[in-house]
């Protein structure tokens, strides 16, 4: 039996109805707890078995923000990225 690949496409569009897990420390996606006290926040992107760590961050959108803008310029127009309220 030959085993079908998912397509970029096929494979965010399975993910995006998906809530994170109940155990996530962040709210946001690809936003992970940090060892380091001064900014607790990481923010991290896999794609096609690949580990991008994006940094430590001081707060919860910064970590978010770079998140999406990785995710945009790595995985394209299929990557499900954060929505991060606005400053007003």
């Amino acid at each position: 039996m030959v085993k079908r690949l998912m397509s970029d496409k096929d494979y965010y569009l399975s993910q995006a109805g998906r809530p994170l897990p109940a155990n996530k420390f962040s709210k946001y996606r690809g936003v992970q707890k940090s060892n380091n006290p001064k900014k607790p926040y990481r923010a991290a992107l896999r794609h096609k078995r690949q580990a991008f760590n994006l940094g430590n961050f001081a707060d919860e959108i910064e970590a978010a923000r770079a998140y999406n803008k990785a995710a945009l310029a790595i995985i394209g127009d299929y990557a499900l990225i954060n929505e991060i309220p606005s400053d007003d």
